[in-house]
């Protein structure tokens, strides 16, 4: 009877170990086997935005009003009157016209004097365009350069016994011919002799004679 409980016994322990071996093994993969995914669906992520849909779609209301037609007139074509203006600037005008008697020396008259010397006084009369003269006592220089400015500038000219050719060059003709100059001749004693203004254009000269006794 004990021999009989003993196996028994011994047969339900081993079931006991059996089922716990069975529960504990682990999971075995066939390297040969296929997963089969058929049955699942894997996620796409999002979707990439589409560049060529607008980011801002106007109102219908903006959409027409770039659509209308501009009431402004680009042509300069108006009721108004158009102002008159002269194409050539005047800073390009001359200061007088040119006339041919410029383009010539001139001879502004013979004088007589009896003093020691005279007084050239002379200024630029008109626009101060940087005109600039010589000046001479019979051929010979007697002022190299004069830059004419809107002031009496003086050159004295001591007279020699006989005929005294005073000649007054224009070396240019300034910002506008042509070159211009207001004079006046006095003799020793403060008397005036003549007053005058040349015209000349560069290379012409204007000549005074004075004769002293």
């Amino acid at each position: 009877m004990k021999a009989k409980l003993f196996f028994f016994f011994l047969l339900c322990l081993g079931n006991i170990i059996y089922a716990q071996i069975e529960n504990n093994s682990s999971l075995r993969i066939n390297n040969g086997s296929e997963l089969k995914t058929s049955n699942f669906n894997l996620s796409k992520g999002l979707s990439s935005p589409n560049l060529n849909s607008p980011l801002y779609t106007p109102p219908k209301e903006l959409t027409e009003y770039g659509q209308r037609t501009s009431t402004i007139d680009m042509t300069g074509e108006t009721d108004f009157l158009k102002p008159e203006f002269e194409a050539t600037p005047k800073s390009f005008k001359t200061e007088k016209e040119i006339k041919e008697e410029f383009k010539k020396d001139q001879y502004l008259g013979g004088f007589k004097s009896s003093g020691k010397f005279v007084q050239l006084i002379y200024r630029d009369h008109g626009a101060i365009d940087g005109d600039v003269v010589r000046i001479f006592l019979n051929d010979d220089i007697i002022n190299g350069r004069v830059y004419l400015t809107g002031s009496y500038q003086t050159t004295k000219i001591t007279l020699l016994k006989g005929f005294n050719t005073i000649d007054i060059l224009a070396l240019n003709n300034g910002d506008a011919a042509p070159n211009t100059a207001e004079f006046h001749l006095y003799d020793d004693q403060g008397n005036l002799i003549t007053g005058n203004e040349w015209n000349l254009i560069a290379g012409v000269k204007a000549t005074l004679v004075v004769v002293k006794d």
